[in-house]
């Protein structure tokens, strides 16, 4: 019994690594925009980088199949290691929410020393995420998981809608509430730098909503992982038929979610009235599209040689000193030509460089260690204690 766990284990942890590597590598093409360009650039993708048909052919790829949906798959993954790690803590000690609760709040260490680095940073907001989800009673029907993820979805589109209403179509501020009134002192009565490129900063107003979105979608995605995990599908053990089944129906459904989000923007010439509407049906495409994602990457996994996939997950064994490299290369690399220095199509040439170095070292790396080195410092501070 205890060799076929093990195996079980191994399996699983195998199908997690694959998808994590894809994701890790596909981030990259998202923060690669904030790393070259001007904040406006990931917002209003039409300011900076866009010189050819080239360029735009990159932006449209990039925001049908990665924006969101690379994010979309670490949150789902992160989720599942929330209940990996509660299942194998509740093993070695007598309190493990309280031990995932310290390892979440090193991690939201190492997320403010990274946000000091870069403002894009995700593991601050996994943190607290994590905090909310830990602290949360253990759902054992899965029904309920499924209820408080279309209940999120429903959440996001209203408080989106109610935004929405707050400013007409040039993207000002015309709402006079007196809550609008005291938050957007001292702010931008616009989107400011979130759409508009000669603006200096993002309005306070449309600054709330982008991370109030943000966490919606992080929460969401983090607990369709955990369901994931409990219906045993991301585990890997089902048959390939049924990935087959959610790779069709998630990318069927998907994809024309996503394609209409970027149709709305390029076909109104950017028009700031388009933002929230295709804000709303990129953000509905997340789900399904990290579904047909899961399906076939889990395929690929299981089909492709080995000499292909232990390169994957390898990557998505060092995802978090790797993430953090693709920072430093960004800034440091990226930083020190300035900003708006090159196009989007440029930009790509950065990524697929940094793809193969990190490709290329992170087996090596795992052959000689058993961890890359913030994945082994954070399981070392975890366990300091017990």
């Amino acid at each position: 019994m205890m060799d076929k766990e093990n195996s079980y284990t191994r399996e699983r942890i195998i199908n997690l690594d694959f998808i994590r590597g894809f994701a890790l590598l596909g981030i990259l093409v998202m923060n690669v925009i904030a790393f070259g360009l001007p904040l406006t650039a990931t917002t209003n993708p039409s300011t900076y980088g866009i010189e050819n048909i080239l360029d735009w052919s990159v932006l449209v790829i990039s925001s049908v199949f990665f924006e969101y949906k690379m994010m979309g798959l670490f949150s789902m993954l992160f989720g599942v290691g929330i209940m990996i790690f509660l299942d194998n803590a509740r093993k070695k000690t007598s309190k493990p929410k309280t031990l995932a609760i310290w390892r979440n709040f090193l991690l939201l260490c190492f997320g403010l020393l990274h946000y000091s680095i870069w403002i894009g940073d995700v593991l601050a907001p996994y943190a607290v995420c994590a905090f909310l989800l830990i602290l949360f009673p253990d759902v054992k029907k899965p029904i309920l998981i499924l209820l408080a993820i279309v209940f999120l979805i429903i959440a996001f589109i209203v408080i989106t809608n109610y935004f929405s209403s707050l400013y007409d179509s040039s993207g000002n501020l015309i709402s006079q509430e007196e809550w609008v009134l005291l938050a957007s002192e001292g702010g931008e009565l616009s989107y400011g730098s979130i759409w508009f490129p000669d603006s200096e900063a993002p309005g306070n107003i449309i600054g709330m909503w982008w991370f109030i979105g943000a966490f919606f979608r992080a929460i969401t995605l983090m607990l369709l992982g955990i369901l994931l995990y409990k219906l045993n599908i991301i585990q890997g053990n089902k048959d390939i038929s049924f990935y087959k089944i959610i790779s069709i129906y998630g990318f069927s459904i998907g994809l024309p979610l996503s394609i209409y989000s970027i149709y709305l923007l390029v076909s109104s010439g950017y028009d700031p009235s388009v933002l929230f509407i295709s804000n709303i049906f990129n953000t509905l495409s997340v789900i399904p599209m990290v579904l047909g994602y899961t399906g076939v990457l889990t395929i690929l996994n299981l089909k492709l040689r080995d000499s292909i996939t232990d390169r994957l997950r390898a990557c998505g064994k060092l995802a978090f000193s790797n993430y953090i490299v693709q920072t430093i290369f960004g800034v440091f690399i990226l930083g020190a030509f300035g900003l708006d220095t090159f196009s989007r199509s440029q930009l790509i040439i950065f990524v697929f460089i940094v793809w193969v170095i990190q490709i290329a070292w992170s087996k090596p790396i795992l052959d000689r260690f058993n961890y890359g080195p913030l994945e082994w410092l954070w399981r070392k501070l975890t366990y300091r204690f017990i």
